[in-house]
């Protein structure tokens, strides 16, 4: 079993424990804005948390992010496409079916200008990092301009440009034809680098090879498309040589998405969302109902949002885990045909043919997952000029810390966790209480103490870490592992410890017998990453009430997610000889002021057989049935997170919590 490298560094762990818990399911409606008639474009987010979108109406809105119109402008006919921002954001550009492309002050709907085309403009543009503008219409024509207007070069392209035009990592553009051909096409002349025509397929004859789906860019060279022949293809974007193709069971309008794990999600209108690898392989098809041009969007902790049509009365927005397994369905009247936006604040958007604009709260914000459409930053405006892949194997978990009561006996801290590699690890660990006051924390354990355990028994420990005869060096190696300040007079209690391969804990007791919160931090004291690394780390102390509650924070380093296993167990650590447990602990996993996800019962939850699969996997010791202890896997984003573990109806004792890294499993 191979962890990720875990870094530990001090994080502040303020009162989320004041938030009330909510579902890790899409919540309740904020609010619905109504307009004139259908909603097919998807929204658009600023910075500042405003949305811009078109309406069959005619018009273009831009709202705030508490459904209040900020304005909007008539154009002559329907507007389905989707806004872009310009790359500072003074800008949007939208299409409409009265033949042109608009630029429009996302201050105030101003007109800046207009270009026309000879027919509809459907697709959404692509818009390069120097804020030239690229867009395909429904009159064949690639239309390149600059940022104000000016038409810099135009090219015909056989069929109808139904689908978005994407810049590459290199500068070069992509798209797709109606006639069923993909180009690539030099951005700054509109000359043709290279075509790709989709093939007659066995078992496809009398399938349109029409395509309306816009391509997608992985940001490692592949780029992928669907076909009204109800196949998806990977090409070779440098070159367009053909890589793989995988079969659905209907036609393929939505755009191919990319999932949080790196897999190409597809929705069907065979009636299913798939998951393919990127070699064209099947990870998981679930039935969700058809789904005509709206694509799968995907959230930070890895969840996917996408539509479904059952019938001309009820369509589904489906909330779907990574594995395939829905986990909510939301009804509505009519058709969504327009693409779940989230927002910086986890706010949920979308449109409806009802005509209204609808806002849910949700929680978890957008993956940064490489998508040319309905994204943010660059990809948000079909863009990944300058673009540079992740680095895989760079990720770890960084930064844990636990707060808690420590009490006596089996309440005290205790946080485990091993050592594997060969070489030494130097770990700097401290135990705070009064050092918490600067952090907003007044009810403290005035005299902590920190002592380690290692397979030999007691090898070290500190209790006034300002009277160690190396306070100096303390002093010198908090500041630089970024460790908030402690007082030189202070009874908190810091060491430094040189560990090789082993299993070890750290035990933070309260010396005077009083009660108060502390905090057990560890932390990476190397100065340059090795070849030794801290896996499966866990933390045991009482769980209370109110403000004393039991608090976990980790942060994830990196650019990529990881897959993330975490439990809270009472009553599985009563054969472990723990005694006083909290027998039914919830588990809460939240990011900013926002719960992410959440588990009360481990076992009740739909994906509970690969659960017990990957704690297996991860070597965590089982858990039975019934037990009430809490536990969830998710894909998680880089950032900052905090677990909080408290009992049900206020139940106190002892429980563990536990963080495994699964992503090699």
């Amino acid at each position: 079993m191979h962890f990720a490298i875990l870094k530990i560094a001090f994080l502040i762990l303020a009162p989320f424990f004041l938030v009330s818990l909510s579902s890790a399911k899409i919540g309740g409606q904020l609010w619905a804005f109504q307009t004139g008639d259908a909603i097919f474009s998807s929204p658009t987010i600023d910075n500042a948390g405003n949305l811009y979108f078109g309406s069959i109406d005619g018009k273009v809105y831009s709202i705030d992010k508490d459904g209040s119109e900020r304005w909007s402008v008539q154009t002559g006919d329907w507007v389905e496409s989707s806004a872009v921002l310009s790359p500072d954001e003074s800008t949007i550009y939208i299409g409409s079916w009265d033949n042109n492309l608009f630029a429009l002050a996302t201050a105030d709907g101003t007109v800046q200008w207009s270009f026309e085309t000879d027919s509809l403009v459907f697709s959404s543009p692509a818009v390069s990092n120097s804020g030239e503008i690229y867009f395909g219409g429904a009159d064949g024509f690639l239309y390149a301009l600059s940022p104000v207007g000016e038409l810099l070069w135009d090219v015909f392209i056989e069929g109808e440009l139904d689908s978005s035009v994407v810049i590459g990592p290199s500068g070069n553009l992509y798209l797709a034809s109606s006639t069923g051909t993909v180009l690539s096409i030099d951005r700054s002349t509109g000359a043709e680098i290279w075509t790709f025509e989709v093939p007659t397929e066995n078992g496809a004859l009398g399938r349109e090879a029409k395509i309306t789906s816009s391509c997608m860019l992985d940001g490692k060279g592949a780029l992928y498309f669907g076909s009204n022949n109800f196949f998806v293809y990977a090409l070779d974007s440098d070159n367009g040589s053909f890589l793989w193709e995988y079969e659905t069971g209907g036609v393929i309008d939505a755009s191919p998405t990319l999932s949080i794990d790196g897999n190409v999600l597809i929705s069907s209108q065979d009636g299913f969302l798939y998951s393919l690898d990127t070699n064209g392989n099947l990870v998981w098809r679930t039935s969700i109902g058809a789904n005509y041009f709206t694509s799968a969007v995907v959230d930070e902790v890895g969840r996917i949002y996408a539509s479904s049509f059952i019938d001309n009365t009820l369509s589904y927005l489906n909330l779907v885990s990574p594995d395939g397994t829905i986990l909510q369905q939301i009804g509505f009247a009519g058709i969504i045909d327009s693409s779940v936006a989230l927002g910086s604040d986890g706010a949920l958007y979308f449109g409806n043919n009802d005509g209204k604009l609808y806002a849910y709260s949700n929680g978890a914000r957008l993956s940064n997952s490489v998508w040319p459409k309905f994204r943010g930053g660059q990809a948000g405006r079909g863009n990944l000029e300058g673009y540079i892949p992740p680095v895989a194997n760079k990720e770890r978990l960084f930064n844990i810390a636990l707060r808690g009561v420590p009490l006596s006996g089996e309440e005290v801290i205790i946080a485990g966790f091993s050592v594997v590699g060969s070489g030494e690890k130097n770990l700097l660990i401290r135990a705070v209480g009064p050092g918490l006051l600067d952090q907003g924390v007044s009810d403290f354990l005035e005299d902590p103490s920190v002592s380690f355990f290692g397979q030999g028994g007691q090898f070290g420990g500190n209790d006034d870490w300002g009277q160690s005869a190396y306070a100096g060096i303390l002093l010198k190696e908090m500041a630089r592992v970024g460790a908030f300040a402690l007082d030189e007079g202070s009874t908190d209690s810091v060491d430094i410890v040189s560990l090789t391969s082993g299993v070890y804990t750290a035990i933070v007791a309260n010396e005077g017998g009083e009660s108060g919160i502390a905090l057990v931090e560890v932390y990476n004291a190397d100065a340059d990453d090795t070849e030794v690394s801290l896996a499966n780390v866990s933390m045991r102390g009482r769980v209370g009430t109110g403000s004393e509650v039991l608090i976990a924070g980790f942060v994830i380093e990196g650019n990529l997610p990881k897959r993330i296993l975490i439990r809270a167990i009472g009553t599985g650590i009563v054969a472990q000889g723990v005694n006083n447990v909290v027998s039914d602990p919830t588990l809460s996993l939240y990011r900013g002021f926002s719960v992410i996800d959440s588990n009360d019962d481990w076992d009740v939850q739909p994906e509970k057989e690969q659960l017990a699969s990957l704690m297996s996997s991860a070597g965590a010791f089982d858990l039975t049935e019934g037990s009430g202890d809490s536990a969830f896997f998710l894909w998680l984003e880089p950032g900052l997170y905090t677990a909080i573990v408290a009992g049900n109806n206020d139940e106190t004792g002892v429980a563990l919590i536990e963080i495994y890294d699964l992503t090699s499993l």
